[in-house]
C-alpha cells in the first residue's frame, strides 16, 4: 500500500493523527523508494546532492519492491515461486505463491461477479475473492506451521488492528487493499468477464438461428456501433441498419434508413426512380404513412440486386439492427409493414424471428489483455514489501 499515490499519503496522515509519527515517516519513506517514477526522482535528487550511496540504496529498495510486485502476477508469480523453491529459498517461494494466488482470487472473483452482477458485481467479486483467498492462504499457513504461522493479506491487517486498534494506518491498509482489489476485479470483469459473456450470448444466438446467421448479426451490430461512435446521430430518431448477403457470390451489402443516410451523406443512393425491390414487386403497397424508400432494407437490397440482377430470393438473406438509445447498444429489429410487402423478393429475413434481441458486443483479445494488465498493475502496487531497516538514515533525511 505504501507505493500507491494518494493512499500512501492518507495512510501516513492517519498514522500521524493516531500519534504514530514513526510509522507515518516510514510510510512516506517507503513511498519515496517504492513508487515508480517517484523513486527515480528521489534517487536523482540524492545523486545531485552528492549522496551517491543513498541514491544507490533507494534504487536497490525500489528493485526489491518491483520483485514483490512481480510476485503478484498470476502465472508469473507461481512460476517464480517454484524457482525459489528449487533453489532452496522457501521464504521467497512462499511470498511469490501467496501474492500470485491472491491476485488470481481477485481476478476470479471479479470475473464471476461481472457475469452475475455486471460492473458492480465485478467490484464486489474482486473484494470478496481477495478476502477469501487471504483466508485460504492463512488457513493453509496455520495447517503447515501451527503457532508459527503468519496471517496473510487482510487476515494480517485485521490481526494488526486487533493488536493495536489505535493505529489509523492499519485501517487505511485494510480499506485501501479492498479498494484496489475492487478496481482489479472491475478491470478483470471488463476484460475476461465481457469476453465470456460475449461468447455465451453468441452461442445462445447460434443455437436459435445458426452459427453463420449469428455471426452476420454480430458483425452488423459491430458495424453499427462503429458508425454510432464515429458520427453524431440524433438519438431521438430511430437508426436502422440492414445487412444483405448474396449467398451465391458471398458478397455483403449494408443499407441504412433515411435518418442514418443523412448522417452518412448517402441520401442520393435510391432517389432516382423505383428501387430494385419495387421493380421486382410492383404490386407492393405502402401500408405506413412514410415512404417505403426510407427503410434500411430498401437501401441494402437495392445495392445487392444492382450488383447481381440475377440473384434469386433463395440466394438472399438479411438481418436488421437498430440502435437502442436507452441501453446504448444495437438490438435486432423486425421488418415494418412496408417492408413485409416485398417479402417475395427478399429471401430469408433472419431477424424477423428474434426481434428486440440485444446484439452481443465483440470483445477482442487485445482489449481483454489490456484490461487484465491494467488490473494486475494496479494491484501490484499494493503488495506489502519489507524494506531493509538498516538503510542510511542520513540519506533519508537529505531526501526529505
Amino acid at each position: 500500500m505504501d507505493a500507491v499515490p494518494f493512499l500512501s499519503q492518507i495512510k501516513s496522515f492517519a498514522q500521524w493523527a493516531s500519534r504514530n509519527s514513526k510509522g507515518a515517516r516510514e510510510t512516506q519513506m517507503n513511498f519515496l523508494k517504492l513508487c515508480p517514477v517517484v523513486s527515480q526522482g528521489t534517487s536523482m535528487v540524492q545523486a545531485i546532492a552528492g549522496n551517491s550511496e543513498g541514491a544507490r540504496e533507494t534504487q536497490m529498495q525500489f528493485l526489491k519492491g518491483v520483485n514483490g510486485m512481480v510476485d503478484s502476477v498470476p502465472g508469473v508469480g507461481h512460476v517464480k515461486g517454484a524457482v525459489h523453491y528449487v533453489f532452496g529459498d522457501r521464504e521467497g517461494g512462499d511470498n511469490a505463491m501467496k501474492a500470485a494466488s491472491h491476485t488470481t482470487g481477485v481476478i476470479g472473483g471479479g470475473v464471476g461477479g461481472f457475469i452475475v452482477g455486471g460492473p458492480v458485481g465485478a467490484v464486489a467479486g474482486g473484494v470478496a475473492g481477495g478476502i477469501l483467498m487471504d483466508d485460504i492462504i492463512t488457513l493453509a499457513e496455520v495447517a503447515v506451521n501451527g503457532e508459527e504461522a503468519k496471517p496473510y493479506g487482510a487476515c494480517d491487517t485485521i490481526m494488526r488492528i486487533i493488536k493495536d486498534p489505535t493505529d489509523g494506518g492499519n485501517y487505511v491498509d485494510l480499506i485501501g487493499a479492498s479498494v484496489l482489489d475492487g478496481m482489479t476485479g472491475y478491470t478483470a470483469g471488463q476484460g475476461i468477464g465481457k469476453k465470456i459473456e460475449y461468447h455465451r450470448q453468441k452461442g445462445k444466438l447460434a443455437k436459435t438461428i445458426g452459427k453463420e446467421n449469428a455471426k452476420m448479426i454480430v458483425d452488423a451490430g459491430d458495424k453499427m456501433r462503429q458508425i454510432n461512435s464515429n458520427t453524431k446521430i440524433n438519438s431521438n430518431k430511430q437508426q436502422v441498419m440492414t445487412r444483405v448477403k448474396d449467398n451465391a457470390t458471398g458478397n455483403i451489402f449494408d443499407g441504412h434508413n433515411k435518418q442514418m443516410r443523412k448522417i452518412l451523406k448517402t441520401t442520393k443512393d435510391i432517389t432516382n426512380g423505383p428501387t430494385e425491390l419495387q421493380t421486382l414487386v410492383p404490386d407492393a403497397k405502402q401500408v405506413l404513412e412514410r415512404s417505403v424508400t426510407t427503410c434500411a432494407e430498401q437501401h441494402a437490397y437495392n445495392k445487392a440486386l444492382k450488383n447481381n440482377p440475377k440473384a434469386s430470393p433463395g440466394d438472399l438473406s438479411s438481418v436488421s439492427v437498430k440502435w437502442n438509445p436507452k441501453s446504448q447498444r444495437p438490438v435486432t429489429v423486425q421488418r415494418c409493414a412496408n417492408c413485409r410487402e416485398f417479402s417475395p423478393a427478399m429471401g430469408t429475413v433472419i431477424t424477423d424471428l428474434i426481434p428486440e434481441t440485444p446484439v452481443p458486443l465483440i470483445v477482442g483479445s487485445g482489449a481483454t489483455a489490456a484490461a487484465i494488465a491494467l488490473g494486475v498493475s494496479i494491484h501490484a502496487l499494493s503488495q506489502k514489501v519489507e524494506l531493509d531497516s538498516d538503510s542510511d538514515s542520513d540519506s533519508d533525511d537529505q531526501t526529505l
